[in-house]
């Protein structure tokens, strides 16, 4: 293909509403959004990583759930998902009190108010590979229809001006608006004004499968120990006597890596410690990951004719199980701003609704930010004894204030409300679809 610097050649380059970079989930989410909403979409899709099953899980909310269902995702799951019905947490008041783990029971599954939308599940746990192979599907089959494109190769550069994007393989491609979802930062992002706030926790997540020898439930526990917040989370029914639990572990980056290495029996050891085997006896099983804990939130979600969305525009700590969700709100709502842009006649690179999704991810996305990072630090600093000593004293009278808890769970499902009657949840979250 020719090279687009001359006007006449510019005509030949294939010609597209949306481009999204980036091959993982965010790219695969956002792809499928801007199509259900009625848009040209193209995009380099990676393939998809093999890992087992339940190494690494999703906490997904129910307003996450219905806008897979919507979007034909969530029935081409090849493995079940496990509704949480409440959390408990535990806390140590000091560390001199090792055996004093404080439970609180929240009773966000219990949560009821006069709100039609009531929430009556917390989250939905995902296999996070299941998923992944059903947005291929989802996605393999809306290429397969002509809804989108896939493009050969990469992007390697992307022109604002001109809004055409360079392909690794030399051939060019324009579209109105770019999507960009790619954690690490794109050529186009250092250009413009993305600059992102960065934090190293110089910690990783140990993640993986564990097998207990009580009996199931619908319970996810939330343990804030000395070494980092440990959550084990249900996963379907694995026997009629035993239970399978996700971990999810923060912990000192080299200790992560030191028992994602040794036998299993030694991380088995570490874990009854820790738990005090408040949970019974715990096994591992499968192989376990590591993952590097960080974050970042980019200065500007938008910068002319480049969109940020899913971990180009922010990494979260996971402690809250939030950092999927802000990805599907970013998708949904994008979706909605564009299709509503062009409802009324105006260009997609529109300033004014483009700043409207700005504004909403941000705010949505900082308070998830610096929710989960100030947890994060106060957890692991000096105050760390008076903190844990707070949360047991502030689970408990969550657990007893409906009002506040049925006001967490609404937020854990549906992201920051930006005035006092609330901000609605984007089409896809309501179950609707843009063509009904």
């Amino acid at each position: 293909m020719k090279n687009p610097s001359s006007n006449h050649a510019a005509q030949d380059i294939p010609q597209q509403d949306v481009l999204v970079h980036g091959g993982g989930n965010s790219a695969k989410i956002a792809a499928l959004c801007l199509s259900a909403a009625g848009f040209r979409v193209a995009l380099h899709d990676a393939p998809t990583m093999m890992l087992p099953d339940w190494q690494s899980v999703l906490a997904l909310s129910p307003a996450s759930r219905v806008m897979l269902e919507t979007l034909d995702i969530w029935q081409k799951l090849d493995q079940p998902s496990m509704p949480i019905a409440d959390m408990r947490v535990y806390a140590r008041p000091t560390d001199t009190h090792a055996d004093a783990l404080l439970p609180a029971s929240l009773g966000f599954g219990t949560a009821k108010n006069s709100a039609a939308d009531a929430v009556e599940v917390l989250a939905h746990i995902v296999s996070l590979a299941s998923l992944g192979r059903a947005l291929s599907a989802a996605l393999e089959s809306q290429i397969e229809a002509g809804h989108i494109v896939r493009l050969p190769c990469p992007m390697v550069d992307f022109n604002p001006k001109e809004k055409i994007a360079t392909l690794a393989d030399g051939t060019y491609c324009q579209a109105s608006l770019l999507v960009d979802t790619q954690k690490t930062a794109s050529p186009w992002r250092q250009k413009a004004a993305a600059r992102p706030l960065r934090h190293n926790y110089q910690a990783a997540a140990l993640v993986g499968q564990l097998r207990q020898d009580t009996p199931a439930s619908a319970m996810a526990q939330q343990m804030f120990l000395p070494s980092g917040p440990l959550a084990l989370l249900p996963l379907p029914k694995a026997a009629a006597d035993t239970a399978s639990v996700a971990m999810v572990w923060s912990l000192p980056k080299a200790r992560a890596e030191a028992l994602s290495k040794v036998d299993p029996d030694v991380v088995a050891h570490e874990l009854q410690k820790a738990t005090q085997r408040r949970f019974g006896g715990l096994t591992v099983e499968g192989t376990l990951a590591v993952q590097d804990l960080q974050l970042q939130l980019a200065e500007d979600f938008v910068e002319g004719p480049i969109v940020l969305l899913g971990e180009a525009a922010h990494v979260v700590h996971p402690l809250a199980g939030q950092g999927f969700n802000l990805t599907l709100r970013d998708a949904s709502l994008l979706a909605d701003i564009l299709f509503e842009t062009r409802q009324l006649g105006l260009a997609l690179t529109d300033g004014a609704m483009l700043a409207s999704y700005e504004t909403a991810r941000r705010a949505d996305a900082k308070l998830i930010a610096a929710t989960t990072h100030g947890l994060a630090n106060l957890f692991g600093g000096p105050m760390a004894g008076l903190a844990r000593l707070g949360l047991a004293l502030t689970g408990r009278r969550v657990a007893r204030d409906e009002n506040l808890r049925s006001q967490l769970n609404q937020q854990a499902n549906s992201g920051l409300s930006l005035s006092p009657q609330g901000v609605p949840l984007a089409r896809l979250m309501r179950g609707q679809r843009f063509y009904d």
